[in-house]
């Protein structure tokens, strides 16, 4: 476990995208990254509109749920890559991320995750 006040010097000031398609999970973890200082823009529930942020926006990092009502959020991985932005990808599914190439080098946390974790696994990426 880092201290925090390496978290915060670390987050503190990030930008981070989120998508994710439960809106009370992507309000929680919004509210997690703000507490850690990050500027979090506004959370996207779809494929598209990630895109369509990501087309607008330079993140630092972000968070990505690998099914977004059940469309894979592969195109959005395969975007950050393109951009070198780093990544965290969340799943509630056993499904192994080697089948799809794009999550194939990003870090992956099983939901339901541990705050904590998520934030280490950010902090490990932007360091």
């Amino acid at each position: 476990m880092m201290p925090a006040e390496t978290v915060e010097k670390v987050l503190s000031g990030r930008r981070l995208l989120i998508v994710e398609d439960e809106m009370l999970l992507a309000m929680d973890l919004e509210l997690l990254l703000e507490e850690q200082g990050c500027e979090v823009l506004r959370p996207a529930n779809s494929v598209e509109r990630a895109l369509g942020l990501l087309e607008t926006e330079r993140p630092d990092a972000a968070t990505l749920d690998m099914n977004l009502n059940g469309v894979s959020s592969a195109p959005v991985a395969a975007a950050l890559q393109e951009r070198n932005i780093p990544f965290v990808a969340v799943t509630g599914y056993s499904r192994h991320p080697d089948e799809d190439a794009a999550f194939r080098d990003a870090p992956i946390i099983k939901k339901p995750y541990d705050s904590r974790e998520l934030v280490q696994t950010l902090v490990r990426l932007l360091k």
